[in-house]
């Protein structure tokens, strides 16, 4: 991927194509047509690109909470309102049933994360299919589903779907996050509405050449994802041993419910600093609790530490 990278730096007097061979290769993955494929400066892009489609000032945008928070923003730079339905008490998982009760006809998008951020859980696919009957637009955003090999992307409904389209990025598993490329997946009438609405050239030479490397070295990608994956066990393993709970990591983080030990999510972060020099992503209490925070594998040697953490803080509880 270097070599790439480096290569097509020579070329950078030129402006990106649309890079056809790159779509292409994507479709393949997908069993469509390049036709159906725009591409993004990161799903950061298409994140503001489909608040800006779809949504007017007065109208809703239909999620769950919690969510990835640039969602949140994006939507309310369009004069639109978030309607945020909690997720689950018992499970963490969608509340369906409420979700689409919520749907009035002010909603004019909604989004599904599969896996869910922060949760990493899946949804069903009867319920998903639900979402898609109500003929609004609706974001499957797919950007954890890499590290799950076993889950299908969703492709399948836009072709009974044409108001649905997947959002996917290769800042996960593919290891590009500050290269900046994803890409969305959709009938051609919405890849034409996505195009327009990105900047041109978006997508810059280097990450094109970057995505193309990689798509073509799969192996790294899967060994990538392994490694990810025996990480999370280990850290389930010793999560589990000290009577936290860990809920099942299905992307490249995992989320973890420490309330039983009466420590706040800031008293745990501000730990894994002082003690460990780690840094744990900040969970917003859920349904009122606190305690909950998120840990995403890193280097092997930021690994143990964070297993050092978890057995000296919380071992002693």
């Amino acid at each position: 991927m270097l070599d790439a990278v480096t290569e097509i730096v020579r070329k950078g007097n030129r402006y990106p194509d649309s890079m056809l061979r790159l779509r292409t290769k994507l479709a393949e993955l997908h069993g469509v047509g390049p036709e159906n494929i725009a591409l993004a400066n990161g799903s950061s892009e298409t994140i503001d690109a489909m608040m800006r489609i779809f949504l007017q000032p007065g109208d809703e945008f239909l999620l769950s909470d919690p969510t990835f928070e640039m969602f949140l923003s994006r939507c309310g730079l369009c004069g639109a309102t978030n309607v945020q339905i909690p997720l689950r008490e018992e499970d963490l998982q969608y509340d369906v049933d409420a979700m689409l009760a919520a749907v009035n006809d002010k909603t004019k998008l909604i989004l599904i994360i599969n896996p869910n951020n922060p949760t990493g859980i899946f949804i069903d696919d009867a319920d998903l299919i639900r979402f898609c009957e109500l003929g609004i637009p609706l974001c499957v955003d797919e950007a954890y589903l890499d590290y799950h090999p076993a889950v299908e992307a969703k492709t399948d409904l836009i072709k009974k779907y044409p108001h649905v389209f997947m959002s996917h990025t290769f800042s996960k598993a593919f290891g590009l996050a500050g290269i900046r490329f994803g890409y969305i997946v959709a009938v051609p009438e919405l890849v034409e509405a996505f195009t327009k609405m990105y900047l041109p050239w978006n997508v810059s030479l280097m990450a094109m050449a970057a995505a193309e490397a990689i798509l073509d070295n799969p192996q790294e990608v899967k060994d990538k994802v392994k490694y990810n994956n025996d990480w999370m066990d280990v850290f389930t393993t010793e999560l589990v041993a000290v009577g936290l709970k860990p809920y099942p990591a299905h992307g490249n983080y995992m989320l973890i419910d420490a309330g039983a030990t009466g420590r706040s999510t800031a008293e745990i972060l501000q730990a894994g600093l002082d003690m460990q020099m780690i840094i744990l992503k900040s969970i917003k209490p859920i349904h009122g609790r606190d305690g909950y925070f998120r840990v995403t594998p890193g280097t092997p040697e930021e690994n143990e530490r964070f297993v050092k953490f978890v057995r000296d803080y919380f071992g002693n509880a």
